[in-house]
């Protein structure tokens, strides 16, 4: 295989990690550095990851910054240089299982709070004014709250589970899917472990 083409495959995932971020609502930048992190598999300087992917210093900094706030990676020290080291966690289980958990901590807890505030509000104003239509609009938004705090128990326990268990249960699932779910060599990916 030619540098050439290695080059371009690499670049290709990258750029397809960096639209897997962005479809999850993160900046297209910090995946595509996660991505060449988790190419490379070992320890990069923010140096040697802007020269790779032609960003700015800048840049660079902010998204492994951001990358290091998401558990995606960690920073470390090389024996004899100086220089800061970025190293993604390789074991995807585990980066993914940080990033659900920062993200909802960041993100749907805040929410979560402020649908129970809303929530005990309606119930206080709906005693108080004996008015049945807020009394109807406080029970449905306690039926919505009550949905809203069994789908995140959901991924509080999915975050609770062994990545083993996990990873059994998704392959029961994985037989079920239909042939369209293939990949495109005709034979479905499973990986091992």
């Amino acid at each position: 295989m030619s540098v050439e083409t290695r080059r371009q495959i690499e670049d290709r995932f990258i750029n397809e990690w960096g639209l897997l971020a962005n479809a999850w609502g993160v900046s297209p930048l910090l995946g595509r550095i996660h991505g060449l992190l988790l190419l490379v598999g070992r320890p990069m300087t923010a140096e040697e990851v802007c020269e790779r992917l032609d960003i700015s210093r800048a840049s660079a900094s902010v998204q492994l910054n951001a990358i290091l706030g998401w558990g995606l990676a960690r920073r470390m020290y090389l024996p004899s240089d100086r220089r800061q080291h970025y190293l993604a966690e390789p074991e995807p289980w585990t980066w993914f299982r940080r990033a659900v958990r920062v993200r909802k901590e960041r993100e749907f807890d805040p929410v979560i709070a402020g649908l129970n505030e809303a929530a005990a509000q309606a119930h206080r104003a709906a005693q108080e004014s004996g008015d049945s239509d807020l009394r109807g609009e406080a029970e449905r938004l306690a039926y919505l709250l009550k949905f809203v705090r069994l789908f995140f128990g959901g991924i509080e326990t999915f975050l609770q589970i062994e990545p083993s268990a996990l990873q059994a249960f998704l392959r029961l699932a994985e037989d079920e899917l239909p042939a369209e779910a293939d990949t495109a060599g005709g034979a479905r990916a499973r990986p091992r472990g």
